[in-house]
């Protein structure tokens, strides 16, 4: 039995995706020996420490080695190319950016088989159900392997072309929440459905002290992690803060945004307008470390989740649980998979989407309630360490890598022979 998982990702290293880097790390930890093939290379210049020493190792798309790849398989198994163009115009012809997508990307696909084969990867692993999973999907195929998938949010919520085959093709699929699963059932079938299970992304809570959260004398420090995106919410969180302004004379506050993202200067001209300079601050982009240190200092953490227009939103997002372990009183929306961790009135606060009128509310209950605040996030603590866990939640998948690593890829009427393709590794 082969004892190596390749993990397939968009793009690495992202600040945003810290529950891939912590997994990859996790395993390792664990004693399994994993290789991380991504689409594209990052080039950010805040990065995780980790992931900056995990960097050079990281197996990146290359056209070049594609191009070669895919030469040596249409020389030597044409009928194999064929039905892999086939399979990826079929399942994608509904949607042309994901059918251009994907037909640009298999060439990648085939060239990391290759790659995988002689690593002897024996299960291929993809983080987010859209192009990530189809070129899992296409890798393991060539080498008569298993592949899974975890569904996230965007890839099922709005990216989710060929989602359902893909499920249907996987030996397992993992989500991270019940609120997910639910909406799998909606796309796929019964049988399919039993091969679903939900593992939370989840923390490593040694890393965060927890600590009772008090006001520094009449000044409050408003903390919120995330991504300058439409689906994060941030301008009701901000038009919030505009209202405590005027409804909270004699308080002092500071509302602090770790995060980058399309949306700065939109955001900027918001508070600009608002005259909310010296409450508003946007940090920009932070490393792990650095975040955890602004956790330390506040006393409450929003996260203002919506749906965007896309259909984009958040699954459970990993800030709400770094926030809980810390014991910071949390305040979010009541969206996705995000109740499953912040229970309202008892690990938190949870307000309705797009509403900045609720979030000034939730905020003002806060601070008036320091009790029972910090009741909620003794109890957030606890659930992080019992639900969340991430090495308890790493354990649950790589339970499952280890009883598909001996079986073979489900198959169907579709499938193609991988031996025709690379033989027998």
């Amino acid at each position: 039995m082969r004892h190596t998982v390749a993990y397939v990702v968009s793009r690495f290293p992202l600040l945003t995706e810290t529950f891939v880097l912590n997994e990859i790390l996790a395993l390792r930890a664990q004693g399994w020996s994993v290789e991380l093939f991504a689409m594209r290379h990052e080039r950010q210049t805040v990065a995780h420490a980790p992931a900056r020493q995990l960097e050079s190792s990281v197996r990146y798309a290359s056209p070049h080695l594609a191009l070669a790849a895919d030469l040596r398989l249409v020389s030597k198994h044409p009928r194999v190319f064929a039905d892999l163009v086939r399979t990826t115009v079929a399942g994608n012809v509904s949607s042309l950016r994901f059918l251009a997508r994907t037909l640009l990307i298999l060439p990648c696909a085939v060239a990391w088989a290759e790659q995988m084969r002689m690593l002897r990867v024996g299960h291929v692993h993809a983080h987010f159900g859209s192009y990530p999973a189809f070129v899992a999907l296409i890798a393991a195929q060539l080498q008569g392997i298993g592949f899974s998938f975890t569904v996230h949010a965007h890839d099922l919520f709005a990216d989710n072309v060929m989602l359902a085959e893909k499920v249907h093709r996987a030996s397992f699929v993992v989500t991270i929440s019940e609120f997910n699963r639910s909406r799998l059932a909606e796309l796929v079938c019964p049988d399919d459905l039993q091969r679903v299970r939900v593992i939370h992304c989840g923390v490593d809570t040694k890393l965060f002290e927890f600590a009772p959260r008090h006001a520094i004398g009449n000044r409050h420090v408003v903390l919120s992690v995330a991504a300058l995106r439409e689906y994060k919410g941030l301008d009701n969180l901000i038009e919030a803060c505009r209202l405590l302004r005027m409804s909270t004379p004699g308080e002092s506050f500071v509302c602090q945004i770790v995060g980058e993202g399309p949306r700065r200067a939109a955001l900027e001209q918001q508070i600009r307008a608002s005259g909310l300079q010296g409450y508003v601050r946007l940090l920009g982009a932070l490393a792990q470390d650095r975040v955890r240190e602004l956790l330390a200092h506040a006393d409450t953490f929003v996260l203002p989740s919506v749906v965007a227009r896309t259909r984009y939103m958040d699954g459970i997002p990993v800030a709400l649980m770094e926030a809980m372990a810390s014991g910071v009183p949390v305040i979010a929306s009541r969206l996705s998979g995000i109740p499953e961790l912040v229970r309202d009135g008892e690990t938190g606060l949870l307000v309705p989407p797009d509403r900045a009128d609720a979030i000034h509310d939730a905020i003002l209950r806060r601070w008036r309630e320091p009790a029972q605040s910090a009741a909620r996030a003794e109890r957030a603590r606890v659930l992080v360490e019992r639900e969340f866990d991430l090495q308890e939640n790493t354990g649950q998948l790589a339970e499952l890598f280890v009883k598909h690593l001996a079986q073979p890829s489900v198959s169907d009427a579709h499938e193609l022979d991988p031996r025709a393709a690379f033989g027998s590794a």
